[in-house]
């Protein structure tokens, strides 16, 4: 079963052509790569998917539901993650702290929140830092992390929306 179809996708900056007529698909599962050398598009592909950039021409649907050209927070909704070339977290929170926040936002408590996330999905963020194998360090500042730590942190994060 296709979970996620990718067709004509197309962006260019001016003259530049970014991106001409990406076609893939994933099926539920199923564990797909993009590869290619510096330039050749991979980032491009995955911000216009996740709404970060516009794409000029294509469709995607997850699911079967369409979602090219949607703003990154309704892409998340819609189960769409994703992580970024460089790690970035709240420096000054720590790790639970970091997943707790998404969870907030994924929860639509985001705005209600006090000044720290307390004890609000405590449980299910310990979770998803187990399964990130980050959980030892949960109270730990991200400031501290070492930049593996990060990118698992972000993991987790990324996995806090259920992508």
């Amino acid at each position: 079963m296709t979970l996620l179809s990718v067709h004509g996708l197309a962006k260019a900056y001016g003259g530049v052509k970014a991106l001409r007529g990406v076609d893939f698909s994933v099926d539920a599962g199923e564990i797909v790569a993009m590869i290619g050398p510096n330039g050749a598009g991979k980032s491009t592909c995955f911000d216009a998917l996740n709404g970060q950039i516009r794409a000029d021409a294509g469709r995607a649907e997850l699911d079967g539901r369409s979602f090219l050209g949607h703003p990154p927070r309704e892409t998340w909704r819609m189960g769409i993650g994703r992580t970024f070339q460089i790690a970035a977290s709240f420096g000054s929170m720590t790790v639970r702290e970091n997943v707790q926040l998404a969870l907030l936002s994924r929860h639509r408590r985001l705005w209600s929140m006090a000044a720290r996330a307390g004890r609000a999905y405590e449980a299910e963020a310990r979770a998803l830092l187990e399964r990130t194998g980050m959980r030892d360090q949960a109270d730990r500042p991200c400031s501290v992390l070492a930049y593996g730590d990060l990118k698992r942190v972000e993991l987790a994060v990324a996995l806090a929306g259920r992508p």
